[in-house]
This record gives C-alpha cells, structure tokens and sequence, in this order.
C-alpha cells in the first residue's frame, strides 16, 4: 500500500465518485442490513449521492491518496451560519492521525466556499472514542447530548470567525 502519509488530497466529489462511496461506505451494510436488495439500495443510494453532489446545502469531499485511490469522505451539511460536518475514513487508515489533517483542510475549504458559516456542529456517538477525540484535537468544545438521527449524541461546537 505505500505510505499513506505522503500525500492525502482533499476534492469536491463528482458524480463518477458515487460508485466509489457506495462500494466503500455503503455496500456491505445494506448487504448485511436491507430487506430491498442491492440493486434497489444501488438506485436510491445514486440519486440521494447525485443530489448531495449537485445541492448548493452540501459540500460533499472526497478523501484520497496522490494515485488516486479513496480513502474516505467529509460531509458538511450548510444550514445558514451553521454547518454539520460527519467524516468517513476506511478502516486501514484510522489512527494514523489523518482525520485532524483532513478535517483541519475540510474547514479551510468550507471558509472559502461560505462567507456565512461561522459554526461547525458535530453529533458524536458516545461510544465513538476515536471520532470524540478527533474532534477535540480539531478545537471542538462539548456543547451537550442532543438526539440527531434518532439516536442520543454528543454535539460537540466549534466556532470559525469572531
């Protein structure tokens, strides 16, 4: 595999990503959990992708090496001076202290496409000891627990600007 550490580029997804992110992110949990097939899981899987990609609410990266291979994505959800942020990383490169990097270049990015967003939230399974870290090491502060998806999270804040 190399040395993941060389080079890790961060770019706005595209829709010829979409294949990559369900292979990578998706594909073995709707395997395991989903009563519909894949096939069927594959079409809503593409069109809710495709929307994310082309939404002036998202801002969808695609996290990969200098060759080109996916290494994950990071998600920021815009909602007017507020953003949701959610990574994903495969499991070979966790730990490596990549995720401060790529969050660190991901909130860079965001100060450049939005002039509004001044807070980042993150929702944070409490059993999620290496994504609670992350985002402490990252300058994120805990908030409180906060139900986000239907499930109790730690909602963790960090302020961009004043």
């Amino acid at each position: 595999m190399g040395d993941i550490l060389s080079l890790i580029i961060l770019r706005k997804a595209t829709e010829s990503d979409i294949a990559d992110i369900y292979k990578y992110l998706h594909r073995d949990f709707i395997k395991k959990y989903s009563q519909n097939g894949e096939k069927a899981e594959w079409e809503s899987h593409r069109r809710w992708y495709k929307f994310l990609i082309n939404s002036d609410s998202y801002l969808l990266y695609i996290i990969e090496d200098e060759n080109g291979r996916f290494l994950g994505q990071l998600k920021f959800e815009l909602e007017g001076e507020t953003s949701i942020v959610s990574i994903y990383l495969l499991k070979e490169i966790r730990g490596k202290g990549l995720g401060k990097i790529i969050v660190d270049m991901g909130i860079e990015e965001l100060l450049h496409e939005s002039d509004e967003v001044d807070v980042v939230l993150a929702y944070i399974l409490e059993e999620n000891d290496a994504s609670l870290n992350l985002f402490k090491s990252c300058g994120f502060t805990y908030e409180r627990e906060e139900e986000y998806g239907g499930l109790d999270h730690h909602l963790y804040i960090k302020r961009l600007r004043g």
